[in-house]
């Protein structure tokens, strides 16, 4: 029967030597491996790929697991960037492709509903607290900006006006510019930070309200024949 470690060396940890078949990992490396995944996905894509709960994952990254299993750490440190599922990407031109709509008058509400997506997952890029979103989500982005750059939300009844007046109000208070003022060549690199500021801008005309085809209709020769009233289009947006 195995001795007990002594009481001196209990709970700390060992670099991982799979060939001595120590139990314990060094968890600084695992940590440091961890750092670099985490750039490109979220605990629950690391913990997917290793097999291990995202937990697990959060308590290692955070350092609050002062001992590792060694059967963990080579699952964790065997992971690479590209086994992550969904992959994910640098947030900066997603971040201010959104924010320049917003400096349109686009709502949060708007703009969520558009990527057909929580407004609990707008919001946060709004703020820059996201580093990273996925590849998908960054793709619907681009193709919302493409078609909404030059254009204005519907300002039919007085709900939509004062809507479209919160959110050019709020971009005015961030120095948020329209998307005219972006810089293509540069939005998508990682820590892009525009040089112009807000102004208002006009556009072209009015904003579809679903340009991806998120929300097709059930019965496209209906739609057709009645289409939506301006009194319950976008109530969402006052919310």
């Amino acid at each position: 029967m195995a001795r007990p470690a002594p009481a001196a060396t209990r709970g700390r940890a060992r670099p991982v030597t799979p060939s001595t078949g120590q139990r314990w990992a060094d968890p600084a490396p695992v940590r440091d491996h961890l750092a670099t995944l985490l750039q490109t996905g979220t605990f629950q894509a690391v913990g997917q790929a290793a097999h291990l709960g995202p937990m697990t994952v959060w308590e290692i990254a955070h350092g609050t697991r002062p001992t590792i299993r060694s059967g963990t750490a080579r699952a964790l440190l065997a992971v690479q960037p590209g086994d992550l599922r969904p992959l994910r990407v640098d947030a900066t031109g997603s971040r201010w492709r959104l924010r320049s709509l917003v400096a349109m008058g686009h709502t949060t509400g708007r703009l969520a509903a558009a990527l057909g997506v929580p407004r609990h997952r707008i919001e946060p890029l709004l703020r820059g607290q996201r580093a990273t979103v996925t590849a998908a989500l960054r793709d619907d982005i681009t193709r919302l900006w493409d078609a909404w750059w030059d254009k204005q939300p519907p300002r039919r009844t007085p709900a939509q006006k004062a809507a479209a007046g919160k959110a050019r109000h709020r971009a005015a208070g961030h120095n948020w510019p329209c998307p005219a003022a972006l810089d293509e060549d540069q939005l998508d690199r990682p820590g892009y930070q525009p040089s112009a500021r807000w102004r208002p801008g006009r556009g072209t005309g009015t904003a579809a309200d679903d340009p991806l085809g998120k929300h097709p209709h059930p019965n496209p020769a209906a739609a057709r024949i009645r289409p939506p009233s301006p009194n319950n289009t976008w109530k969402a947006e006052t919310a």
